[in-house]
């Protein structure tokens, strides 16, 4: 008998892969999985391929594939829409194969959603898989965990990344190098925005205005921030605005704080050398000679600013209070 052919996404994790493969040849299926990591690393990608591998459905498109997931203006994942994702695993399956459910960022599940999924668990039925995908398997109830088969994502070498980019598609060398460099790990940003060119050139304008800062006076910072953060409310999609810009801002930082040290290659905007140089020269002129006291000075005003964020402090007001004082 010819042996089964799987066909899985090579973006690292490579002994996820490899476990997942030996359960689908041993037969040996939990009823439980979890994937557990941070974000964009493939979590999602390789759940869907091994419902695809499980269910012998190259196209990954089935009636006995359901995904429940936040829905995009709630906080968390409410006991209804699980109710209906039970519901639809106990059903028959369309294809006589695996029903298989997926729960993206299950750690939003509400308590009472928790509570009915492991009631669910408790009362395996054959041939139904659940894969919940987490950050941090913690924040589920040791019960679920107990039942669960827990595999660990990790960080991507960017060597792999680059290869990845590279030969499944196509990209330029170099553009491959910055954009496995910027992903810090994380395969599907790269990926992202390789497919994305005008969201890659958005966020190199972005980190080059706020490279130019130190530069700038007072007025000139705060037309500066205008530009790319207008937003005056107290909404939740401003403070989430401001936290990825104030995520950018470290990472700009420690680059400033690698250049400074003479460590080039382990810069995560290696796009942006030309300008991380520059603004290096202009810190060190500001610090007579050593930059450093400067660098590590925005690292305490943006550690600073994250915690008035959590604190529910204006975030535009957060943001001018960096650019003012940097």
């Amino acid at each position: 008998m010819a042996q089964t052919e799987y066909n899985w996404p090579r973006i690292g994790n490579d002994q996820v892969i490899e476990f997942l493969e030996r359960s689908l040849k041993n037969g040996r299926i939990a009823q439980t999985y979890i994937f557990a990591g941070a974000e964009e690393l493939g979590k999602s990608t390789i759940a869907l391929a091994f419902a695809r591998n499980l269910q012998g459905n190259p196209t990954g498109f089935n009636s006995d594939l359901h995904i429940l997931a936040p829905e995009a203006d709630q906080k968390g994942i409410s006991i209804e829409a699980t109710r209906q994702f039970i519901k639809l695993l106990n059903l028959s399956s369309f294809l006589n194969s695996y029903k298989i459910g997926v729960i993206k960022e299950a750690e939003l599940l509400s308590e009472e959603a928790k509570n009915a999924l492991l009631k669910t668990l408790e009362e395996p039925r054959e041939q139904v898989v659940v894969i919940l995908l987490v950050t941090d398997e913690n924040q589920l109830p040791a019960t679920i965990l107990s039942r669960s088969q827990i595999l660990y994502f990790h960080p991507v070498p960017a060597e792999i990344i680059y290869d990845y980019l590279i030969e499944n598609y196509g990209a330029n060398r170099s553009l491959a190098k910055d954009l496995a460099n910027l992903a810090l790990g994380r395969p599907l940003i790269a990926l992202h925005l390789l497919e994305h060119p005008e969201e890659y050139a958005a966020y190199l304008e972005k980190a080059e205005h706020w490279l130019s800062l130190p530069a700038l006076g007072l007025n000139e910072r705060l037309a500066v921030l205008e530009k790319f953060f207008k937003d005056r409310t107290w909404s939740k999609q401003a403070t989430a605005a401001a936290g990825e810009l104030i995520n950018l801002a470290e990472s700009l930082s420690r680059d400033l704080f690698l250049l400074n040290l003479g460590q080039p290659e382990r810069l995560q905007h290696s796009a942006l050398s030309a300008s991380l140089e520059k603004t290096l020269a202009v810190l060190s002129a500001a610090a007579g000679g050593d930059s450093t006291p400067l660098i590590l000075r925005q690292l305490k005003l943006l550690a600073q600013a994250r915690e008035y964020l959590a604190a529910n402090v204006n975030p535009r007001l957060v943001l001018e209070q960096i650019v003012i004082n940097l």
